[in-house]
């Protein structure tokens, strides 16, 4: 049985037909691509060779066989001139069209004679459309409202304007609430969600349904607290068994960019599988940054070092440690943590080949780039460069075809060797000429004490001995300007045809009388375009070669952000600014906490999901061994109709390289103290604010193309990140560049080291941390007396009370008073703590969640609404319960769940069990059986939908 590779590749050969006339020469080329999309048009490329007729009229037609039934769904027709290359479109296939087998009809005929005729089955793509689900936050705690928004797009970007289903899911798969048949406008639904005070904690799901397909985004419910400091940890990816010492710096910072003053805690830790698990434990100082090192002796008694050099890492490099970092904050002693893995080698220099052909084309010349770096990844020095690169070329012939079965024969070419000095950067090109009849070529690149390898083997197909390189001297490509495309040939070049595809269409075509000649790229050809360039040789034999390319998106909708001032403080008035390429736009705009960004998760819209989502359309087989002419287009996954000579023959040893990779492996202000009366200091304004999300705004521009809107700072001590969306309905999709950021912060502030809850009756030291940007100075640290908790007395000092400290900050830094607490009530509490200094003041209330004491016990009840005789009916039914004598006062809370149907959820998904039976006997049974009860469980719910049911008796028919 052919593997789905090889099934997918068999799809794309061309078979003959009719061709009704002999010519004296190739007449057509007519070229498409492989696969049919809902939403997406087909085109196809049609070029009239020389001995074409002056004008041919090419009519394709894309039918749907069903059965015994051939029902044509889309057709075009078009005339065209002799020497042209043009397209020919379809029109788009409907948006809600099945998967089902389809295939495409080309016909060219002139006057009375038929040039060509021929048919191949196109493969059929699900992905029809872009569906952005876009939340706030990637997390929430009980009784938060989640925001969410889903943007539907067309495969182009521009909005799709459709109804949609939208589903809030637990993590037990219940449906807790749904919108059905939204309408959108220019493609965006917003959307909020209330969490309950006691939701099932986990991972939470939004559904969205559109045209027979469901979009998920998942959610977290949890109790978790925001981190204030972020820890980085910077190592090098790879470090020399001769390095002396492995070196490296953590960096902590609070989201509002001030240094964390703590202690380090670092841990080597070597990654094996086997032996005793031995490490090495540092501790030291931090205050922002640190530096650290672990030197070659104490690396050694925790490693296995092997002395023998070798070629090959593998063989005598020890496997990767982990580098942990723990920063524990002076302050509060709330920790964070960051950790890296650092690979060893044996060499001090890493040599790299990249940018090289894959198959070799005699008589032209290889290029490759080189690149040297030091293992750690530094650049290599003044006096390191003085030494040359030396490449030995081994170029070999295969005198007898190879597969796993057969031995080989092997002729080897002299040794040629290239001395190259090494650039600043470390970066340089090498090229020399293949030899007429290499089959193989092996590179040794030897740099100081380092040595690296790669190799080329295969030889690409031409009877005629004719080859071409496409290359390209451009290395950013962007949307919107051109790049340059040079042809190199062993041969006289004659008029060059080119076209590009990408995300599954072909979106450009033409020819070019030039060996060097420029493209300019669209928004189409990203992110990644291939693009074949070919001739027709004077006896019908088809040259040419593909090029894959990266094209970095350019939105022609174009917005950006601004804030009125880079910093302000809690409670202050600032402007967001917006300004969009086109009036009557759509913008949606969210500013969130940064600490969010430290979570580690993000459920926003960036320029990575978009280009992700892109390369989803993407299809192509990559092989990366385009052997012959044929397997060029197959490379670009396009179906080729045409009478000049293609050449297309087994690649033997694609599918079974192992061999070939065990032959050649690849290296590859002062001391001053201020005492004041602080009895005459005024109250400071008490924070009581401070959201998680700030601004979530959906907003239309009309006919402004800019707006300002003037918003208030929240009270957390914090920097804010803002990003924005547009979209039009000329223009499409459009988004911000960069996140952009407001610091806000203030010269004295308060600060507690949160904790999500605390248990009724049980003391606790509630910490209040007061920071002071300026010169050292005495505060007043008070908490406000309330009845809903005790305060227990704290300090043995003289004037300390149990609700107030007195504590000298030092300039530019903090420091921590406790007070023990102990909770009087369940719910929320609330704790207000005030700093007053001669130079300033704060205050500011946090939320205490109280939970109650003891272990919870759960008990149930199930009971079941009948409501067949769809009479409007209204039930009612009493439960009680009766709970123990030791029940904690104020504990109880009861939880309703409704399922509407008998069997539950366990129903759920029963679609996806409909599927294509395959194999014999018991194999086609095991796919053939469900498609039966689902049908007949869907029929008599009267769930069954006209889709479903196609693809199910379809799949039956053919099993």
């Amino acid at each position: 049985m052919l593997g789905p590779l090889l099934v997918t590749a068999a799809h794309l050969v061309c078979m003959w037909s009719s061709v009704l006339a002999a010519a004296p020469g190739p007449r057509f080329l007519v070229t498409a691509p492989g696969i049919i999309r809902p939403g997406g048009n087909v085109t196809i490329g049609v070029e009239l060779l020389e001995h074409s007729p002056s004008q041919v009229t090419v009519k394709a037609e894309l039918v749907k066989m069903a059965a015994n039934l051939t029902v044509s769904v889309l057709e075009a027709e078009g005339v065209f001139e002799k020497g042209s290359f043009k397209t020919l479109i379809l029109p788009s296939l409907p948006l809600n069209s099945a998967d089902e087998m389809y295939e495409l009809r080309v016909t060219g005929h002139a006057q009375n004679e038929v040039l060509f005729s021929n048919s191949t089955r196109l493969s059929f793509e699900t992905k029809r459309t872009t569906v952005f689900i876009q939340t706030d936050k990637p997390l929430y705690k009980p009784k938060q409202e989640v925001k969410f928004r889903i943007i539907t797009l067309f495969s182009d970007f521009k909005p799709y304007k459709t109804s949609l289903n939208i589903l809030i899911k637990d993590p037990k798969s219940n449906l807790i609430q749904q919108w059905l048949s939204e309408q959108s406008d220019l493609g965006v639904v917003s959307k909020t969600f209330q969490l309950s005070s006691h939701p099932i904690l986990g991972d939470w799901s939004i559904q969205v349904q559109v045209n027979d397909q469901t979009y998920y985004q998942s959610f977290q419910v949890s109790e978790y607290v925001l981190p204030k400091f972020e820890v980085a940890l910077q190592t090098p990816l790879y470090c020399s068994l001769n390095s002396k010492s492995l070196n490296g710096t953590v960096t902590a910072k609070y989201t509002y960019g001030k240094p964390v003053k703590g202690d380090v805690t670092l841990t080597f830790l070597p990654l094996s599988f086997w032996g005793v698990k031995k490490n090495i434990t540092k501790t030291f100082k931090i205050n922002g940054s640190a530096n650290f090192s672990f030197n070659d002796e104490e690396m050694k008694k925790v490693m296995d070092f092997s002395d023998r050099p070798s070629e090959h890492m593998y063989l005598s490099s020890p496997g990767p440690v982990e580098i942990l970092a723990t920063v524990t904050e002076s302050l509060t002693g709330i920790s964070r943590n960051a950790s890296s893995n650092v690979f060893f080698k044996q060499h001090n220099y890493i040599i790299e080949f990249f940018d090289y052909a894959t198959v070799l084309k005699p008589s032209l010349n290889f290029t490759a780039t080189v690149k040297v770096t030091r293992s750690d990844g530094s650049q290599l020095t003044p006096e390191e460069r003085r030494n040359n690169v030396v490449i030995t070329v081994t170029q070999k012939n295969y005198t007898k075809s190879w597969s796993r079965w057969d031995s080989m024969d092997q002729e080897a070419g002299p040794i040629q060797v290239i001395n190259h000095t090494v650039p600043d950067n470390g970066v340089f090109k090498i090229e020399f000429p293949i030899l007429a009849d290499s089959s193989e070529l092996q590179l040794k690149a030897f740099f100081l004490d380092s040595v690296s390898s790669m190799a080329v083997h295969g030889m690409f197909k031409s009877p005629s001995k004719t080859y071409i390189q496409l290359k390209t001297r451009d290395e950013n490509i962007k949307v919107g300007l051109p790049f340059e495309l040079v042809v190199i040939g062993n041969k006289q070049l004659k008029e060059l045809s080119y076209m590009v595809v990408s995300r599954g269409q072909l979106v450009a075509v033409g020819k070019q009388n030039s060996s060097t000649f420029s493209l300019t790229p669209e928004n189409s050809w990203a992110p990644k375009a291939c693009i074949i360039v070919y001739y027709i040789e004077d006896d019908g034999e088809i040259i040419n070669d593909v090029l894959k390319i990266p094209v970095q998106l350019v939105f022609k909708n174009k917005i950006q952000l601004f804030w009125s001032k880079a910093n302000a403080e809690p409670s202050e008035k600032v402007s967001l600014r917006v300004s969009v390429t086109q009036p009557d736009s759509v913008v949606g705009i969210v500013a969130v906490d940064k600490s969010l960004n430290l979570m580690n998760i993000s459920n926003d819209i960036t320029m990575e999901n978009v280009v992700h989502e892109l390369e989803l359309y993407n299809t192509g087989y990559y092989l990366g061994m385009f052997m012959n002419s044929f397997a060029v287009f197959q490379e670009c996954g396009l179906w080729v109709l045409t009478d000049a000579n293609l050449v297309k023959d087994f690649i033997d040893g694609v599918y079974d390289s192992v061999e070939w990779a065990e032959r050649f492996v690849e290296e590859n202000e002062g001391h001053l103290v201020d005492f004041h009366d602080f009895s005459l200091g005024s109250s400071p304004r008490v924070r009581k604010h401070f959201p998680e999300t700030w601004i979530w705004l959906d907003t239309k521009m009309g006919s402004r193309i800019y707006q300002e809107f003037e918003v208030t700072v929240p009270d957390s001590i914090t920097s804010w990140v803002a990003t924005a969306f547009v979209i039009s309905e000329d223009l499409g999709f459009g988004l911000t560049p960069a996140p952009v950021e407001l610091q806000a912060i203030q010269r004295v502030f308060i600060f507690f080291p949160l904790i999500y809850n605390l248990f009724r009756a049980e003391p606790a030291a509630y910490g209040g941390s007061q920071f002071n940007v300026r010169r050292r100075t005495e505060v007043k640290i008070i908490v406000e007396k309330s009845d809903e908790f005790d305060i227990l007395m704290a300090s043995n000092e003289i004037n300390a009370t149990g609700h107030q400290q007195t504590v000298l900050v030092p300039s530019a830094d903090g420091a921590t008073v406790l007070f023990p607490v102990r909770p009087t009530r369940l719910g929320e509490v609330l704790i207000t703590v005030t700093a007053i200094s001669p130079a300033a003041s704060d205050a500011l209330t946090q939320r205490i969640l109280v939970k109650a004491e003891g272990i919870e016990k759960s008990y149930s009840q199930s009971i079941l609404l009948d409501l067949t005789d769809r009479k409007l009916q209204t039930t009612q039914k009493t439960l009680s319960f009766s709970f123990p004598p030791d029940t904690v006062s104020g504990s109880e809370r009861v939880q309703v769940t409704a399922i509407g149907d008998i069997l539950g959820s366990s129903i759920n998904g029963l679609a996806s069990l409909i599927r294509m039976p395959y194999g014999c006997g018991e194999q086609n049974m095991i796919n053939f059986a469900p498609n039966i009860y689902v049908l007949d469980y869907l029929t008599k719910k009267k769930q069954l939908t006209e889709n479903l049911k196609e693809k199910a008796l379809s799949f039956m028919r053919q099993g």
